[in-house]
């Protein structure tokens, strides 16, 4: 009877212990959380997401990580101003008829500009309703800003809020694989009446290229535009303004030089740039620059309020070519002068 007690007594105990004491989980039980990636491996994407809101940073192609945290509902942001280079040689004109000679960015190196995430402008819905109304004077001059290899919204949204201080359009000949990082920027540009163009997919030389691989820098460019923007660019300025009868033959739109090359890309002065334009611009001028530099954003905003100040009716090309004699498929345009 003894023993049998004791029997008793080890068995309550040994299910004491089982009642108590949790079981260790099987090892192919999954965590509840799983793992955050391997940062190694993260690219063009945000890591630190798992950490909480406002905590998760952005890695570019390169595996930079960005110092200012944080992630937008809707879209990436970024609060870098960093001047950003975009792969380019020179737009070298090759336009007939100009008043000016374009020898800008022919035979320089070329260099890769990150893609960062959009910075949103602090006070601009994504989307409102186009201007409406908008007035403009034939007889008055005209002059065409236009920015080539954005977009890239830290210089793209100073332009335009300026700009919109003084009633004047622009035209913004866009690289296709951009467009995707910055639609609410190109949203922007619909929505307040500026002009977004065609500036290929890659920045491509297209005088190197074949013609199905030329349709192919046009058509995906377009196809990039429209998926970020809603709309289709109807012009197209061609990287280093280079061209030949291939080119011509493929290039199913018309096809925009200028008359006024600022050199702002070389230069990367903000005086300069400005007096490029202040002391050569007339009637129906057609003028470069570049939205990847935040010394051409400071130009414009010196330049577009003295243009206001002598008269000038800042257009997009669309609304000059307009007013001028219009555009045809494969034409070449440099100017407007009356």
């Amino acid at each position: 009877m003894k023993k049998f007690l004791q029997l008793i007594s080890i068995l309550m105990a040994i299910a004491l212990v089982i009642a108590f004491v949790p079981a260790a989980p099987f090892s192919s039980m999954a965590d509840e959380t799983a793992p955050a990636p391997d940062r190694a491996d993260v690219r063009l994407g945000w890591i630190d997401e798992n950490q909480g809101p406002g905590v998760a940073r952005w890695v570019d192609e390169n595996g930079n990580i960005s110092k200012q945290p944080g992630k937008a509902k809707a879209e990436s942001q970024s609060n870098s101003t960093q001047e950003t280079q975009e792969e380019k040689a020179g737009e070298s004109s090759q336009g007939s008829g100009t008043s000016q000679s374009a020898t800008g960015e022919s035979g320089q190196a070329e260099t890769q500009a990150e893609t960062q995430p959009e910075t949103q402008p602090a006070t601009q819905p994504e989307t409102q309703p186009a201007e409406t109304g908008r007035q403009i004077d034939p007889a008055l001059p005209m002059v065409a800003l236009t920015f080539d290899d954005g977009p890239y919204a830290p210089v793209g949204n100073q332009i335009m809020d300026s700009l919109a201080q003084y009633g004047g359009k622009a035209t913004f000949f866009v690289v296709g694989s951009r467009a995707a990082a910055y639609q609410t920027e190109l949203k922007r540009m619909v929505a307040e009446g500026h002009e977004i163009g065609n500036h290929t997919f890659d920045h491509k030389y297209l005088t190197k290229l074949n013609g199905a691989q030329i349709q192919s820098e046009i058509n995906r460019c377009n196809d990039a535009v429209f998926a970020a923007s809603g709309v289709r660019p109807a012009l197209v300025r061609l990287p280093g303004g280079l061209k030949n009868h291939t080119v011509l033959a493929n290039v199913n739109a018309p096809i925009i030089m200028w008359s006024i090359d600022t050199l702002d890309w070389k230069t990367r002065n903000t005086s300069k740039t400005v007096n490029a334009v202040l002391s050569h611009v007339k009637d129906g001028d057609i003028v470069l620059m570049h939205e990847l530099y935040s010394q051409t954003g400071a130009a414009a905003l010196e330049i577009i309020p003295k243009l206001a100040a002598a008269g000038y009716q800042m257009v997009t090309v669309s609304e000059m070519a307009q007013y001028r004699g219009g555009v045809v498929p494969s034409g070449v345009y440099s100017q407007f002068h009356r």
